[in-house]
């Protein structure tokens, strides 16, 4: 991942720029190549930046749909 200027991560897909990451959703990113579940990252999400928890949860919930819609991410199920 590259970084711009204004400290926002971009998310590359077969080396070509796809997506640009503020820091919120640079850390839910890379709590998910990690193998955190859903719920561990909102809960860490709440804890790093100082918001409520049904906050982070429904951010976390967005982003994952946004990642699904655009086939960077699947369930195993």
């Amino acid at each position: 991942m590259a970084k711009t200027s204004d400290g926002k991560a971009v998310m590359e897909v077969a080396g070509r720029p796809a997506f640009e990451l503020n820091p919120v959703a640079l850390s839910i990113w890379t709590k998910l190549t990690a193998g955190h579940s859903l719920r561990e990252i909102s809960s860490q999400i709440a804890a790093e930046f100082g918001a409520p928890e049904g906050v982070t949860a429904r951010d976390v919930q967005r982003f994952v749909k946004q990642l699904k819609d655009h086939l960077l991410v699947y369930d195993d199920n």
